[in-house]
């Protein structure tokens, strides 16, 4: 091998701004200056003498052997080191747009560890077992979500499938089970029922002096089943027929029975008439009709009249005075069909009379102690000739008080009514 001479001459244009790799200083022009044979480093003379060399890493570390001018404290690693490393073993780098940079997932190995749980799974299990004391239908739905990404973006080195699928059924079962709990505790008991069947027995009417007896025979059963949602129910409510004429009768009841968004809107819109539901009318020897809604009163006042065809001669009409007599303490009967049991008579006495500003009228209400329960509203109260004096609509809650009833003057639809109904 060629035994290489330094190169030794004073800096010119060429050389200048080198660094010396002795005292990392520049190398100026007009500086005596020397570069190194075998790698070509450009030193200052004085550096390269006083080191005995070239100071580049190359050389002075490289090729060169220890001498008692370097510092034994100091690694050095050689070209030779260098050319017999060995590189570690390489993760899988992530990708930008694949699974491993989603947060439930773990990373992904390639270098035989231990697979490790997928995340998503175990939070779609927790989240549907969690549906089960709290809202399932809910909570249920977020389980099914989270299996079926776990599902998805499920990788070979995650463990967790099983899991998953757990979830997946937990939520189903959480969703469909809240929906049934819910239909069956909304759903009114003994609502969905055949009106027919609820026919009084012939024999006990026969015996009713005639002004009860017309007042049981202008009574109607009225079924409601609203067809927007069965959630809410079937209801039952009452009516009293006030004209019959060319195979049909005229019926007052209350807005709440045959309108169930009554009490959600307080009767601030009237409702669209033809999409109140499906309604059933049971008059007294036959078979229940389906009725038509023709008129709600104004302002949330709780009034309306339907329309049924009638096929049979027992309904009468009930009796009325325009300009009733009413007198507190007076006897007062109430007929009905309170929770679905038809054609009820309870007796009372007219307790008091009331005023109540609703909108631009001042309703008049009787309050009276007769028995008033779930079924009677829209039923009539009598005075005791047997004349109909008020529209039962309002009672107080059993559990904090008995013979609280309430009941719209009669007079007042008589106000309300439009003219074409010819009720005066």
């Amino acid at each position: 091998m060629l035994n290489r001479v330094p190169i030794r001459r004073i800096a010119g244009l060429r050389e200048a701004g080198a660094l010396c790799p002795h005292c990392q200083a520049e190398l100026r022009s007009g500086d005596d200056s020397v570069a190194c044979a075998e790698c070509g480093e450009w030193h200052h003379w004085n550096c390269w003498e006083a080191k005995e060399g070239c100071g580049s890493y190359e050389c002075s570390h490289g090729r060169r052997p220890v001498t008692e001018h370097d510092n034994p404290e100091v690694l050095r690693i050689s070209t030779d080191d260098l050319r017999r490393a060995v590189p570690l073993p390489s993760r899988v780098p992530f990708a930008a747009n694949s699974s491993a940079s989603f947060a439930f997932n773990d990373e992904s190995h390639n270098d035989g560890s231990p697979r490790r749980w997928n995340r998503m799974a175990i939070a779609s299990l927790i989240v549907s077992i969690a549906g089960i004391p709290l809202f399932g239908l809910v909570t249920g739905l977020v389980g099914i979500l989270l299996g079926s990404l776990a599902i998805a973006r499920h990788k070979s080195w995650h463990r967790g499938i099983g899991v998953a699928v757990g979830g997946i059924l937990l939520g189903v079962a959480d969703v469909a089970g809240w929906v049934i709990g819910l239909v069956l505790f909304f759903q009114q008991p003994g609502m969905a029922i055949r009106i027919d069947d609820f026919e009084p027995d012939p024999a006990a009417l026969k015996q009713l002096p005639p002004h009860i007896l017309r007042a049981m025979t202008a009574n109607a059963l009225i079924h409601v089943a609203p067809e927007w949602s069965r959630l809410r129910g079937e209801a039952i409510g009452s009516g009293v027929v006030l004209r019959i004429q060319d195979g049909f009768g005229l019926l007052v009841t209350n807005r709440h029975v045959v309108d169930p968004n009554f009490a959600e809107d307080n009767g601030a819109a009237l409702p669209v008439l033809d999409q109140l539901g499906h309604l059933d009318v049971k008059l007294i020897g036959q078979p229940a009709r389906p009725a038509t809604v023709v008129w709600v009163a104004p302002d949330g006042i709780d009034l309306a009249l339907i329309r049924v065809p009638i096929s049979s001669t027992e309904p009468q009409a009930a009796e009325w005075d325009t300009v009733p007599q009413l007198t507190i303490g007076d006897d007062v009967f109430a007929v009905g069909n309170p929770h679905g049991l038809g054609w009820t008579l309870t007796r009372g006495s007219l307790s008091q009379l009331r005023l109540n500003n609703i909108g631009r009228h001042e309703l008049k209400v009787i309050q009276t102690s007769a028995a008033i329960n779930p079924g009677n509203s829209g039923g009539g109260l009598y005075d005791k000739s047997g004349r109909l004096i008020g529209i039962n609509t309002w009672t107080k809650d059993k559990r904090m008080a008995e013979g609280l009833s309430f009941a719209i003057t009669f007079a007042t639809l008589l106000e309300l009514a439009p003219a074409e109904q010819r009720l005066k």
